[in-house]
């Protein structure tokens, strides 16, 4: 059983992928627009976690991935955990590239209205409720599920598990589908993510997870993605894979891409919110 999942960031964060676009008029909502369309020709069901803003600034390009009827939003933070002015200088000061967020939310209050605010932006905007949350940069602390749960949230995936197939439910009661198909932005050469950015990274211990420290080509990661997939499929369990849509056509214009939602059309797909009524069926 496979979820597949992806995440979305509006223009105005300027994260570093999009600093890459070649395109001025081309922005991450055109693409993710085009990643949708491209995952309908396959008959795939698409869970993309959202950012409020996203909503609110850009919603003229939204409109097409809310109407699409393969597609659930979920929430992604409000504004994406920006980095402080200050902490990108020292970055730079140390000629390092500043990560697109911050490693932290702020104010157990702070939080809280970052998910009201997002959950209620994205529920006005679109007409649906929101039930499922991934944090930007998978940023959580011991307030975030509780929070999370008291504003209507019923099902996590900011958690990047190589070995466990199988959602299990958090202390807070929430259903928690971690990551557990090596992902796409840490793991894939694409922007500024080349050999030489990598090396750097590794000797440093930066974007280092449960799959380790390594990143590849479009072509290597999508067949490590597909000998994942079988395993994860084999074992019974929950295959929940992330592809960002901006990092897929960053590497490669989407080729690899069309390739795995050929792979992804021949298992059974479900979305993020699926995985309430099978978790009750199956006792997860």
């Amino acid at each position: 059983m496979l979820c597949l999942t992806g995440d979305v960031h509006h223009r105005s964060l300027r994260t570093n992928d999009q600093q890459f676009l070649a395109d001025p008029g081309d922005s991450e909502v055109k693409i993710a627009v085009r990643f949708v369309r491209l995952a309908q020709q396959y008959n795939l069901k698409l869970t993309l976690y959202v950012t409020g803003k996203t909503v609110a600034e850009e919603w003229d390009d939204f409109r097409a991935i809310a109407d699409a009827a393969n597609v659930e939003i979920g929430g992604h933070t409000y504004a994406g955990l920006p980095q402080r002015p200050l902490k990108k200088l020292w970055y730079r000061l140390r000629g390092l590239r500043p990560p697109s967020h911050a490693g932290r939310h702020g104010s157990r209050r702070s939080q809280y209205r970052d998910i009201r605010r997002t959950v209620e932006t994205i529920r006005r905007k679109t007409g649906r409720p929101v039930v499922a949350w991934r944090s930007h940069g998978l940023v959580r602390n011991e307030h975030t599920d509780g929070l999370l749960a008291s504003c209507g949230i019923r099902l996590i995936s900011d958690e990047i598990r190589a070995a466990e197939s199988l959602p299990h439910r958090t202390a807070a009661g929430l259903l928690s589908h971690p990551i557990n198909i090596v992902p796409d932005h840490d793991h894939l050469y694409h922007a500024h993510r080349d050999e030489e950015f990598v090396r750097s990274a590794q000797a440093r211990g930066y974007g280092t997870d449960e799959f380790g420290g390594e990143s590849y080509t479009a072509d290597r990661w999508g067949r490590i993605v597909e000998e994942q997939l079988a395993a994860v499929e084999e074992a019974g369990g929950v295959a929940t894979v992330l592809m960002h849509p901006i990092c897929q056509f960053l590497a490669d214009e989407f080729h690899t891409a069309e390739r795995l939602f050929n792979t992804f059309s021949q298992y059974k797909n479900v979305w993020a919110s699926e995985l309430l009524e099978l978790a009750e069926q199956r006792s997860w």
